[in-house]
């Protein structure tokens, strides 16, 4: 499909589903937690840290922020910020998750500077001892737009980045993990914007490449490719790869590409299936086992419910449209007259499923969309539960969700609270029974 008559595809179908859109007036209740000082972007996806009773995020204005999981002082203040240069203009955005390490009791982020920062986790304080910048030629300067991999038997990160290499990191030190070419991939042609993950179970990191290829490499040699890889995509790979265990059928690794399609293979490469969209997939999935369904977002506007394996009927036989793959449903994220397109070189908010048992069992599908609203949908038919704006959804460029929501649940019959990041600078809440 050209780009000429794929935009207007696009436009035609975001028309048709603006009709049953819901409208960012119809609920509220995202509540200001939080506001960057100078009001910069938060595209850095929130990650919750229990223990610490702490909230990490990573602003455009090259800061790492923690803030107090719960407190009664509203907005609350931060429990530490860590700055990498005191000087901010010398600081780059910060647009990944955090990743926790609980071992070492640090917190490790990329910024657009090329450097991956270890941050304590009482602190906010630079890890003495640990370098941002890995020993390794050229420097590594372009920018780390997709977390690391933590391979904690190892000790040791993963590190994709714009410069179209992964890097091997010794978690403790910050330098390249062992020598020789073994902790350098070098062989893509594009940058990684597909986070590496790790498969233990085949000692394995798979991620994709803006040069069309999906990767699979040996985790203790990247040298050494595994079975049938890299699969040739042909269109940039931008959607980070999910790893499936499926029991008796083995498993499947999921990711999405700028084609507009969501692929399914096994950890030999072997393609279980495909799904066309009409937009560009760089969202990371999420599975549900308990509605047996897989949940992605394309830049058609539309989140996608897919059957995750095949639905039999009391025979045993496969229900005709229930086989692994077939859409189960889908579902507009995008209101009418939305100002903020799916910017192309900027985060997109991947579902995340709330799964709490409670009092129905129901669950929801929470997801955050550039209309500056948090959704909320049902797994099993996939109508809107609820849609919750930020100040200004709608109307203003700035009033946008990046990021994927963080979960903070206190017991299985409890209220959950969802806290997101939007472009204005502010990191939400919103509070759910």
């Amino acid at each position: 499909m050209g780009s000429r008559v794929r935009a207007l595809a696009i436009a035609l179908l975001l028309s048709v589903m603006s009709a049953t859109s819901v409208g960012v007036g119809q609920s509220s209740g995202l509540l200001l937690v939080f506001r960057v000082p100078d009001s910069s972007p938060i595209r850095s996806s929130p990650v919750i840290d229990l223990a610490k009773n702490a909230i990490y995020f990573g602003a455009d204005d090259g800061n790492l922020y923690a803030i107090p999981l719960v407190s009664a002082e509203q907005p609350r203040r931060p429990k530490w910020v860590f700055s990498p240069d005191p000087d901010p203009a010398k600081r780059r955005p910060m647009r990944v998750a955090p990743v926790i390490d609980e071992v070492r009791n640090r917190v490790y982020i990329g910024a657009d500077d090329g450097k991956l920062y270890a941050v304590d986790r009482d602190t906010g304080q630079l890890i003495e001892g640990f370098t941002p910048a890995p020993n390794v030629s050229p420097p590594r300067t372009a920018p780390i737009r997709v977390p690391p991999s933590l391979d904690q038997p190892r000790g040791v990160l993963y590190v994709g980045a714009d410069d179209q290499r992964v890097l091997a990191i010794n978690a403790e030190n910050g330098v390249l993990a062992g020598e020789g070419a073994g902790s350098r991939f070098d062989k893509a042609k594009g940058a990684i914007r597909a986070a590496p993950i790790t498969d233990f179970v085949k000692s394995a990191i798979y991620f994709g490449s803006d040069d069309g290829k999906f990767y699979a490499i040996d985790r203790e040699d990247f040298q050494k490719s595994i079975d049938q890889f890299p699969k040739e995509i042909g269109s940039p790979i931008r959607g980070s790869p999910l790893l499936d265990i499926l029991g008796t059928e083995g498993a499947a690794i999921y990711f999405g590409a700028d084609n507009g399609v969501f692929y399914a293979i096994d950890r030999n490469g072997k393609e279980l299936y495909r799904f066309e969209t009409l937009g560009p997939v760089r969202t990371k999935a999420a599975v549900d086992p308990v509605k047996n369904a897989i949940y992605f977002v394309s830049d058609d506007g539309r989140l996608y419910a897919l059957f995750r394996s095949d639905e039999k009927d009391s025979k045993g036989q496969v229900i005709p449209g229930r086989e692994r793959g077939k859409q189960k449903f889908a579902v507009a994220i995008v209101i009418d007259n939305n100002p903020n397109p799916f910017d192309g070189d900027l985060p997109r908010s991947s579902p995340v499923v709330d799964r709490r048992l409670g009092a129905t069992g129901l669950g929801t599908i929470i997801v955050g969309s550039v209309d500056g609203n948090l959704y909320g949908i049902d797994p099993d038919s996939g109508r809107l539960r609820f849609a919750l704006p930020v100040p200004g959804a709608g109307s203003d460029p700035r009033a946008v969700i990046r990021t994927t929501p963080a979960l903070y649940v206190s017991g299985p019959r409890s209220s959950i609270e969802i806290y997101i990041g939007a472009d204005d600078g502010g990191l939400y809440v919103a509070r759910r029974p």
